[in-house]
């Protein structure tokens, strides 16, 4: 088979010039540009694979998971192992690198004693000692990851999630710790992070038959029956299926994060895969959930693919629902200030209110970002609302004024002439300007997400996912995530940690 010709790398489009300017950051309430940066972290110590493979098993939240798999069936061939041996397989992928591998450790008594013992502590001698002398064969595996975990997947990503979420709160995140912080600058544990990846398939094939453009010999591979093209940041092309996660974690402790909920998106056209949400909805509809069972999260983080339609639900729930400003957007005019004869022109500019002046010099449009005082929170019977409250300059004094920064019920409105929505007040004005100290700071915490799915992909031989379907690959990435937590629930708990 020839080589394929690579193709030429697309030149960056050149950005159009903005024709106007705007002005300096003021030092506000989002802070200082003399502030000084946050102290890095301390450094994530090695944890070898027996280690690994020993906080796996002794995680009880696995045992519970474990019950709602399928028990054995009085018809069919029967299983041989109880469903947590399965379970266990399935998170040891993510240590052994494949399946392969794991089934040959597990043939070994150093790391099926292990589980032998594991299952003595959590479910009894009378199921240790049932058990075969060693562990699941790749072929049994594989029947009963076909037969009864792919049926049974979303049963296993709703109950991993809840167990998770619960391991979190229980913790200390994602619950109020008592001390008085101003909402821009939220506790670390009080941050939910969360980012989409495309893992990349056990083959890049695209096509079951390839005929050999010189000999004309057929040859057939195995394709990924879900895989797509997506484009990530930088525009960069990635083949593979898609997947969103989101996490928190505590300050200053390594291994500390805990991965709340897992979910497969669409990547496609919507008439090619319909049964999957976007990106943007599947992760509000996740936050819902969350908020369930975590009434006092403070703040997510995102990047660019949350607009200002997935913003809105979240802000209204009580939330601090960070992005980086998507780029292209222009300044959007916001209201007129009025005060006895002093008039001021506000409008909305790099994600902050800004005031609008003309530059003398150029004949240009500059907008003045204001000072803002305050990010004020005031919940409601509805909905919560979010305000800035900030300082106009003026010859005249210095006047104060409070402006919305969730959705209106004046923005909902029709415009007759668009037909769209009078004002995206959640696109064009964050809760959190980005380009602040403040902002910077929580786009810090959503890099959490960068280092989620790199590991992850490093995991596995040529960063490719050992299963085909975003099902079987839904499966291992929740493998992983218990692996994550597990490593997690057994740091915390040391005297160390607490």
């Amino acid at each position: 088979m020839s080589t394929p010709k690579s193709r030429p790398k697309r030149k960056p489009a050149k950005r159009k010039r903005p024709d106007y300017t705007v002005g300096p950051i003021p030092d506000d309430a989002f802070g200082a540009a003399g502030d000084p940066l946050p102290p890095k972290g301390p450094e994530a110590p090695a944890i070898s694979l027996n280690q690994r493979f020993s906080y796996l098993v002794s995680n009880p939240d696995l045992y519970t998971a474990a019950d709602s798999l399928p028990a054995k069936s009085r018809t069919g061939r029967p299983a041989h192992y109880p469903p947590v041996v399965y379970l266990i397989f399935l998170s040891s992928i993510s240590i052994f690198d494949s399946a392969r591998y794991t089934a040959v450790n597990l043939q070994d008594s150093i790391w099926w004693n292990q589980v032998r013992d594991a299952l003595r502590s959590h479910i009894g001698d009378e199921a240790a000692d049932t058990l075969p002398a060693v562990g699941p064969s790749r072929s049994q595996w594989n029947y009963y990851f076909q037969k009864h975990l792919k049926p049974a997947f979303a049963t296993i990503r709703d109950i991993s999630r809840d167990l998770w979420i619960q391991q979190a709160l229980d913790s200390g995140m994602m619950a109020e710790s008592g001390n008085r912080v101003s909402r821009a600058y939220p506790e670390r544990q009080q941050v939910v992070h969360a980012d989409a990846t495309v893992a990349r398939p056990a083959s890049s094939q695209r096509q079951h038959e390839v005929a050999d453009k010189v000999t004309g010999e057929i040859r057939r591979h195995r394709v990924d029956p879900d895989a797509g093209i997506s484009v990530e940041g930088g525009g960069n092309r990635v083949y593979g299926n898609k997947f969103l996660a989101m996490a928190v974690r505590l300050a200053d402790t390594p291994h500390s994060r805990i991965v709340l909920s897992i979910e497969s998106i669409r990547h496609k056209s919507r008439a090619r895969d319909p049964h999957r949400d976007d990106e943007g909805t599947a992760f509000v509809k996740m936050v819902k959930h969350l908020l369930t069972k975590a009434p006092d999260l403070r703040a997510i983080t995102y990047d660019t693919a949350l607009r200002g339609v997935h913003r809105a639900p979240l802000i209204a729930a009580g939330l601090v629902a960070f992005t980086t400003q998507h780029s292209g957007l222009s300044p959007e005019s916001l209201t007129l200030f009025q005060e006895g004869p002093c008039n001021h022109k506000l409008y909305v500019a790099e994600g902050r209110v800004c005031e609008r002046l003309i530059d003398l010099k150029t004949g240009k449009d500059h907008y003045a970002p204001l000072p803002v005082e305050e990010l004020a929170c005031r919940k409601g019977k509805k909905a919560t609302r979010y305000y800035h409250r900030i300082t106009i300059p003026c010859p005249v004094k210095t006047h104060s004024e409070h402006i919305r920064v969730d959705e209106t019920e004046e923005d909902r409105q029709t415009d007759p002439s668009t037909g769209k929505k009078r004002f995206n007040r959640t696109e064009h004005l964050r809760q959190v300007p980005p380009d602040t100290p403040a902002g910077r700071r929580l786009k810090g915490f959503r890099q959490d997400s960068e280092s989620l799915h790199s590991r992850f992909d490093q995991r596995y031989p040529h960063e490719r996912v050992p299963a085909y379907g975003a099902t079987a690959a839904l499966l291992i990435y929740i493998g992983y995530a218990w692996l994550s937590n597990s490593m997690a629930r057994a740091v915390l708990r040391t005297p160390a940690a607490a």
